[in-house]
């Protein structure tokens, strides 16, 4: 019945929590676990298929205030296209169009003046020509008007292309972002989900959505929809008939505002759409099938980077989202950043590099210096070629955003890179030195300066220009190693963003980041598998009756205690789980059914037996320390009537001459007060170390170690008991001689000694005692008698010492008979702590021992010389007189062959 009772206790509470896992109350709490879980997940090293190309503060000082003009990401685009990225993942929202005109600023300061600058000077060298050849007669008068004609032609045509490109100053930002997207090939522009319809213009993109970016997905009759959202809103609609893909933006946010879990793929009318970051990885898996069930998404034979085909099973939540597995430290201390400040250096330094390439092709005079170096005639060669090159790069890039056109776009990059390896052989002869040596001639000569001022112009434009050749090339060499083949991810992180969020890790998190730990967590499978709730609440329902149901019998500590620590087992077992499986068993749970039925049943026990453990607390409380009292008090079954069997310890004291005491003091008042004084300071110390005080025999103390409470280490309690009485018993003999309280000083002797001895109430139900007896019993108070033949204050048997270990510095003296008790006993005679004796004390018992030793191999004549020796560290020391008299009646009359050293003593 009583097992019942507690099981049922242990059901109730399981049933309890039960209900409120199914109803969510318990879901917040078990989020918060879900974080401190996450800070035990070993550390891994996070893959390098993610860049974050960021909006960040450096960017905004290049840039300008956010948001930016269109033109500005479709240059970035156009780089990420020749560094070779996998994907180009918006987490920006074009929604609207901008309706800003923009401008290309490197044509218009650079590029337009030398068009201008070169037709002009194509139709003037043309017109001079022709000219100069009627005047010398080299035309005839009838071949004029065709002449005339191809000139007409040339102003015409240069016209023309004049008229094309300054119309290429001005440009449709969003046109010129849309054309960016498509030749790119590999951009992903963003899908907002709506919990409401869309009307208008922005109702009718539904149609793009549902034709260029849903995703067939398999998914079985009870899988998870998504969120509840009811409408779709892609992107400004050239931006999503351009872009590759999209994937909807929007991420689950718990209750406490932080992101744990994303949904991978979410139904809208019918069609299926997958999240921003998934919807290219799945591209680059190949564009495998999708199989989506209540709790797993399944890519089926999704193709690696090794060209392997495999399944990739991801877990998901009750609700059909994946767990987040994010990394420990903050947005920026992982994967690699990029500041799309980068782009803009690259775009400064072509321009610089322009302006600089024209100056020295056009104002300086470099073919006066090469007229005396001919090394130097090929500068102005390179550079002309230089700048035809990146006349024809501007050309295809024009073309290439026009037409969508690959090929194009490759002669763009093929060209500018040309250019700039030309204008690096610049600097293969070092022209500077060669100028400064031209000019060093004409020193002394006039113009001698103007030639001076020349060479240093030239040099000065050289170093510019080759600084910004190498810092070109730097920031080249490097954009290409970080973004080729990499998943590049666009958002804002500058200090003006409110895409500002909170993880398990972080109140303050750049949320674009979220995009990188969901590639990351897929590519790496390093899944976050949450276990069912039915899972949890079965556990729940059987484990916990079982339990209590069995630990019923426990005494109250001891069973409290167990399930404590089923408790602590069970949340160390679930924090080992998801640190090296990653299951996730939230057992906040079962923690607190677990509590909540332990302090029931114990409130329910408590009051049941408090009456009880209040008449053990009175009754033992003036006889054992108050440890003792408190496990009695736990399991009273120890205190019924009976006695049982104990490897323990005993110890009796008894104070020397106490009859001569009592006779000089005469007065009992006196002799009472004496005797409770030295009394309570003995009993004190042996209540300190867990001792029971067994009785009280006038001045003499009867106590035992190791019950009614076991005692691992009994032997060493009551040894350190007796050595701290005597050093007590100093301190107390100094206050009764000031005070007069005794005419002698009070002198215990003490015997204590290891052994099998019974303890137990002995007497009725109504009057009882709790005693020890047996042999062991009686050897102990023997022992403390014998200390008056020789001389000692604490005799322990050689058992009780050999327990104690190294703790205590004892000499062994004779081995005896005491009386009535056959057996033969060492008799040991305790000094001191080991750690807190003398040097002389220690000197004494090793000295006495090889004496000892000597002596009882009859090595006679060793053994005076030892004894003597002690007598001389401890003058007076009783032990060494007893055998130095005993080898004196040796040396007259030795023992026979049959002695083995054994003394019989003969009196108690």
């Amino acid at each position: 019945m009583k097992n019942l009772k507690n099981g049922l206790i242990g059901f109730a509470a399981a049933v309890v929590f039960s209900l409120l896992y199914l109803i969510g109350v318990m879901t917040a709490l078990e989020d918060q676990i879900y974080n401190l879980f996450l800070r035990f997940r070993a550390d891994r090293v996070l893959l390098e298929d993610v860049v974050f190309l960021n909006i960040n503060d450096p960017a905004i000082d290049e840039y300008g205030v956010f948001p930016w003009p269109r033109h500005i990401y479709a240059d970035g685009l156009l780089r990420l296209k020749e560094y070779g990225v996998r994907a180009v993942i918006f987490d920006i929202e074009f929604i609207d169009r901008s309706g800003h005109q923009g401008i290309d600023s490197l044509y218009l300061e650079h590029g337009l003046s030398h068009d201008f600058a070169r037709s002009f000077s194509d139709i003037a060298s043309n017109t001079s020509d022709l000219l100069s050849a009627i005047q010398t007669g080299r035309i005839r008068n009838a071949d004029i008007p065709l002449v005339q004609e191809d000139l007409l032609n040339l102003i015409n045509r240069e016209q023309f292309n004049l008229y094309n490109r300054a119309q290429n100053v001005a440009r449709d930002n969003d046109q010129y972002f849309a054309q960016a997207m498509a030749l790119n090939g590999k951009t992903w522009s963003t899908l907002n989900l709506r919990m409401y319809p869309l009307e208008g213009e922005q109702a009718s993109r539904r149609t793009i959505a549902e034709q260029r970016f849903s995703y067939p997905v398999n998914a079985s009759p009870n899988a998870i929809l998504g969120g509840g959202f009811i409408d779709i809103l892609p992107a400004y609609s050239p931006f999503s008939l351009n872009a590759k893909g999209a994937g909807f933006t929007n991420v689950e946010v718990d209750d406490d505002a932080t992101r744990r879990r994303v949904y991978l793929a979410q139904n809208i009318f019918d069609n299926w759409y997958l999240q921003l970051s998934f919807a290219p990885l799945i591209d680059y898996l190949g564009n495998p099938e999708i199989q989506l069930e209540r709790r797993k998404l399944t890519i089926k034979q999704a193709r690696l980077s090794d060209g392997r085909k495999k399944d990739i099973v991801i877990p998901l939540d009750n609700k059909g989202r994946m767990m987040l597995n994010w990394p420990k430290e903050d947005y920026y201390d992982k994967y690699t950043h990029v500041s799309f400040a980068e782009f803009s250096f690259l775009e400064t330094i072509e321009t610089e590099v322009l302006k600089y390439a024209n100056a020295l092709f056009s104002t300086a005079d470099i073919h006066f210096f090469a007229h005396y170096d001919n090394t130097l005639s090929f500068l102005p060669i390179i550079l002309n070629d230089a700048i035809k090159l990146l006349d024809a790069a501007y050309d295809s890039k024009y073309y290439a955003m026009n037409n969508t056109s690959d090929e194009a776009f490759n002669d763009f990059v093929n060209y500018r890179n040309y250019a700039y390896e030309l204008l690096g052989e610049l600097f293969a002869d070092d022209p500077a030195q060669k100028i400064l040596e031209v000019s060093s001639w004409f020193e002394g000569s006039a113009g001698a300066e103007d030639v001076e001022d020349e060479a240093y112009y030239i040099i000065s434009l050289l170093e510019v220009l080759g600084a910004y050749l190498n810092e070109y090339n730097e920031i080249l060499d490097y954009c290409k190693k970080t973004f080729n083949d990499k998943f590049v991810i666009i958002g804002q992180t500058n200090t003006g963003t409110t895409d500002i969020g909170r993880n398990p890790f972080h109140g303050f998190y750049i949320n674009v980041g979220t995009h990188g730990v969901v590639l990351d967590t897929i590519l790496s499978e390093s899944f976050l598998v949450p276990i069912d709730h039915i899972w949890r609440i079965l556990f729940m329902l059987i484990f916990i009756p079982l339990f209590f149901m069995y630990t019923i019998k426990l005494p109250p500590v001891i069973r409290a205690s167990a399930g404590f620590a089923s408790v602590l087992f069970f949340l160390v077992l679930t924090i080992l789980l998801f640190r090296f499986t990653g299951f996730f068993w939230g057992p906040i749970g079962f923690i607190l059914a677990m509590f909540t039925a332990i302090i029931i049943r114990e409130i329910i026990s408590y009051a049941g037996s408090e009456k009880e453990k209040s008449f053990i607390r009175n009754a033992f409380s003036t006889y054992v320390s108050s440890d003792v009292v408190k496990e009695i008090i736990a399991d009273p079954s120890r205190l019924q009537l009976g006695g049982t069997k104990y490897h323990m310890t005993a110890l009796f004291t008894d104070i020397k001459g106490f009859s001569t005491i009592s006779e000089k003091l005469g007065d009992p008042t006196k002799l009472v007060s004496l005797l409770n004084k030295y009394l309570s300071a003995m009993s004190d110390v042996v209540l300190a170390e867990k001792g029971t005080i067994d009785k009280y025999i006038g001045d003499a103390i009867v106590a035992f170690f190791g019950a009614p409470i076991p005692l691992p280490d009994h032997a060493l309690r009551a040894c350190v008991s007796a050595i701290r009485m005597k050093k007590i018993e100093e301190e107390l003999n100094r206050e009764i001689m000031e005070n007069n309280l005794s005419p002698i000083p009070v002198l215990t002797r003490i015997g204590i000694n290891t052994g099998s001895m019974v303890a137990g109430n002995m007497g009725t139900a109504n009057k009882m005692n709790y005693t020890i007896m047996g042999n062991a019993v009686n050897l102990s108070a023997r022992l403390e008698s014998v200390n008056s033949q020789y001389g000692t204050w604490i005799l322990a048997s050689e058992q009780a010492v050999k327990e104690t270990g190294d703790a205590l510095l004892y000499r062994k003296l004779d081995r005896v008979r005491v009386v009535g008790i056959n057996e033969p006993v060492r008799l040991c005679e305790l000094i001191d702590m080991t750690e807190t004796a003398s040097e002389d004390n220690k000197k004494l018992v090793s000295v006495f021992h090889e004496a000892l030793e000597c002596f009882e191999k009859r090595d006679w004549k060793k053994a005076v010389e030892g004894f003597n020796e002690t007598l001389l560290i401890k003058p007076g020391d009783v032990p060494s007189t007893i055998y130095l008299d005993r080898l004196k009646q040796f040396s007259v009359t030795l023992p026979d062959e049959s002695w083995d050293g054994v003394y019989n003593l003969t009196s108690k």
